[in-house]
C-alpha cells in the first residue's frame, strides 16, 4: 500500500482503518492490540475529564469516554509507521506527497474535497473532505509562495478530529 492509498481511503472513509472517530478504543485494542502512550508531554497530569493521547505507530489518537475523538497523522518526517493490522506491528511508508497528487487520487476516486475557507497562513494549503462525525483536513506546506493552487505543497498532516463530543 501507498501513502496516497492510505491518504485516499482516510478521506474516503474518515479513518485510518480501524482508527476513526466514534470508535471505541475497546474495540480497536481488541483488533490492534493496546495503544502506545501517545502523550505529547509525558509525566504531565492531565485535568479531570481532558482526553487522552494514545498512537499506534504514527497515528495519534485523542481518546475521551473510551471513544475515538481525533485521528492524526503527521507526514512531515519523510515516512511514517502506519498498523498493519497484526496487532503490535507497523508497515513504515514513505509519506512525502503533494496536494496535486492527493487532488487526483480524491477526483479519481469520486471523493469531494473542498479547499479550506478560514484564513491560513500563506505557505499553507488546506484540502478538507466532509464528513460525519469529523471532517477530515489535509493540511499542506507551500514549497513556492508564487504558487496560488498550491499543487506542489507537500503534505504535512492530516487529522480527522470530532469537534461535537459531549462527555457522558
Amino acid at each position: 500500500m501507498t501513502i496516497v492509498e492510505v491518504l485516499t481511503e482516510f478521506a474516503g472513509s474518515g479513518g485510518i482503518g480501524v482508527l476513526k472517530p466514534g470508535a471505541s478504543l475497546a474495540d480497536v485494542s481488541q483488533r490492534l492490540g493496546p495503544p502506545q502512550d501517545g502523550e505529547y508531554f509525558p509525566g504531565r497530569r492531565r485535568k479531570s475529564g481532558e482526553p487522552r493521547n494514545v498512537r499506534y505507530g504514527d497515528v495519534r489518537l485523542e481518546v475521551c469516554c473510551d471513544i475515538l475523538r481525533a485521528v492524526a497523522l503527521s507526514t512531515g518526517t519523510g515516512s511514517v509507521d502506519l498498523p498493519s493490522g497484526v496487532p503490535g506491528e507497523t508497515e513504515e511508508l514513505p509519506s512525502a506527497v503533494t496536494a496535486a497528487q492527493l487532488r487526483e487520487a480524491f477526483s479519481t476516486a469520486g471523493i469531494r474535497a473542498e479547499e479550506g475557507s478560514w484564513p491560513e497562513p500563506a505557505d499553507q494549503v488546506t484540502l478538507v473532505v466532509r464528513h460525519c462525525p469529523a471532517d477530515v483536513h489535509f493540511t499542506f506546506r507551500r514549497t513556492d509562495s508564487d504558487e496560488s493552487e498550491g499543487s506542489g505543497a507537500v503534505l504535512h498532516s492530516a487529522i480527522a478530529r470530532d469537534t461535537h463530543h459531549v462527555c457522558r
